[in-house]
């Protein structure tokens, strides 16, 4: 009889663990596989930010990148549990430099309130910085001042980093020569020693846009049924996994193999150029959420799923810039798909 009930026991334990195992397995699988959207406001018809996270829930999209600290949307973003990224603008960048108590008074002011009610992920100090170059010198320090601000206020689990474009790689093909320009040195080390990834916004589609004569319309939006690049032994269907490798082979190169990368941005506009056409747009974007929330990897990080977030959840009228520039979004101010998305995997 005792050994009975024992085994009995012991059963009902394994029983238990093997349920919280496939339980915890099913929720990080499931939180891995949400697709993230930027949530830009540069539009004179916005919906309310009430709606907009009411959308948000009822696609399916997890994760929202916001480009700065706005506070209605944050309060509507409460108990949502929506992965956020909450964006520092990079005319902030020079005072929060400068001034340790200014760093410290964003984080109370924008952080603190909402760090309870809202799934804040990650800060992202300033945006493509890179391209700016009179702002480079103030990246760094500012991202310090916001770490240590977030640690003294022991919301050390939120994340920080900077977005980078594609300029910020002296070299990029092929994707095993993906090397940095020296300047990021500095960035890379506080990423590393933050466990914090690597911020990256990768478009295909402006590398078509300026190299049509050199590239297939299929590389740029994930049409190749056969390899296009052979690079050491990797092969390359797709132009999205050779830009991402590209920025790892960077990271490696400078000494940092092992940082995770987040795709911030990534997208297709629906028109202002010959290319930019709601047919190519709905298909870039449904291959991309299909590809990113698969366990495909890319050729040099196969296995795993990859955090990426489409710009933009809406079309901006306001936006500066080529008239492409105003037709990224994936919605209509009034919240009307411009074309069909599925963003489930």
């Amino acid at each position: 009889m005792e050994i009975r009930m024992a085994s009995q026991q012991e059963n009902r334990k394994y029983y238990a663990l093997a349920l919280f195992v496939v339980v915890s397995f099913c929720i990080t699988h499931t939180d891995g596989e949400k697709i993230g959207v930027c949530y830009g406001m540069l539009s004179n018809s916005m919906p309310s930010k009430t709606d907009v996270v009411n959308l948000l829930k009822s696609r399916n999209i997890g994760k929202v990148r916001l480009y700065d600290a706005n506070r209605d949307a944050l309060q509507a973003l409460k108990g949502s549990g929506i992965e956020v990224i909450v964006g520092v603008g990079n005319n902030e960048l020079q005072k929060i430099a400068g001034d340790p108590a200014a760093a410290k008074g964003w984080v109370d002011d924008n952080i603190r309130p909402f760090s309870s009610s809202v799934n804040i992920k990650y800060i992202a100090v300033g945006n493509e910085v890179y391209a700016n170059s009179g702002l480079v010198q103030y990246l760094l320090p500012a991202m310090n001042n916001i770490q240590t601000a977030l640690r003294n206020a022991n919301l050390q689990n939120i994340k920080v980093s900077t977005p980078h474009a594609a300029s910020v790689l002296s070299n990029s093909y092929p994707p095993s020569q993906g090397s940095f320009r020296p300047d990021l040195s500095g960035i890379l080390k506080f990423l590393s020693d933050n466990g914090s990834p690597f911020m990256a916004q990768v478009y295909p589609y402006f590398s078509y846009k300026g190299n049509r004569n050199s590239m297939s319309a299929d590389y740029a939006l994930f049409r190749s049924a056969s390899t296009v690049v052979s690079d050491g032994g990797r092969m390359y269907k797709n132009l999205f996994d050779a830009m991402v490798d590209a920025f790892i082979s960077a990271m490696e190169k400078a000494g940092h193999p092992n940082i995770p990368i987040v795709i911030t941005e990534s997208g297709w506009p629906s028109a202002g150029t010959d290319i930019a056409t709601v047919d190519n747009a709905r298909t870039y974007n449904n291959n991309l959420i299909r590809h990113v929330l698969s366990t495909d990897g890319t050729p040099k990080r196969p296995g795993r799923t990859i955090e990426t977030y489409i710009f933009a959840l809406f079309n901006e009228n306001q936006k500066d810039g080529d008239e492409d520039e105003r037709h990224f979004g994936l919605f209509e101010t009034n919240k009307s798909p411009v074309y069909q998305v599925n963003f489930s995997p």
